[in-house]
């Protein structure tokens, strides 16, 4: 018999807000959802156009190699596959949306940090650092193909690795061995890629 869909409410337990410039009075007001593990730094452009800045997840302490910064918490079923929800399974409704400061995690083709989603197990689902751990003041990233089939907005990269694929558009366009050269690969990918690969 297969194992049950994993059940995830479809609002979060706690209401949570998209921080913006605006709406934390320039960053002022922002108070961060992880405030131990890490903050969301927002850097304006010169254009002062609210939607026209960047905005990264800083670690605000160390941690070492492989090891679990969090579990995932306050988690929604994503009413539609979006760039800010989290893909976890092979259904066409098998997203997530992060509902934290998580959302702010940025791509990199050498990412700091990985999402463990353990197969149909959200009570164990993980962020966990990547081999290099992760210093203080330092970027969370991690690696969007590792979690995302066919990205909802793919995009130009400008993480800077030197491994970058240049355009991300999720693992269905990427061989199975460059993805695993670059993160961990969660098992719904992996599935999708034998699929893939059969046909």
């Amino acid at each position: 018999m297969p194992a049950a869909i994993p059940t995830l409410p479809s609002s979060p337990e706690t209401e949570w807000v998209k921080p913006t410039l605006h709406n934390t009075h320039g960053g002022k007001t922002y108070r961060p959802t992880h405030p131990d593990l890490f903050r969301v730094e927002f850097t304006p452009s010169s254009s002062g156009e609210e939607e026209d800045f960047s905005s990264r997840l800083v670690a605000v302490r160390e941690f070492e190699p492989h090891s679990v910064i969090t579990t995932l918490t306050n988690l929604s079923l994503a009413p539609e596959k979006a760039y800010s929800s989290v893909q976890f399974g092979i259904g066409p409704r098998d997203h997530f949306e992060l509902n934290s400061d998580l959302l702010f995690m940025n791509h990199s083709c050498s990412p700091s940090a990985e999402l463990h989603l353990t197969h149909r197990r959200p009570d164990e689902w993980t962020l966990r650092t990547a081999s290099k751990g992760i210093k203080a003041g330092e970027a969370v990233t991690f690696f969007y193909p590792s979690t995302e089939w066919d990205m909802a907005q793919g995009f130009d990269c400008a993480c800077g690795a030197e491994n970058c694929l240049g355009k991300v558009l999720g693992a269905k366009h990427i061989p199975l061995e460059e993805l695993e050269k670059r993160s961990y690969i969660n098992e719904h990918i992996r599935t999708s890629k034998e699929d893939q690969a059969k046909a």
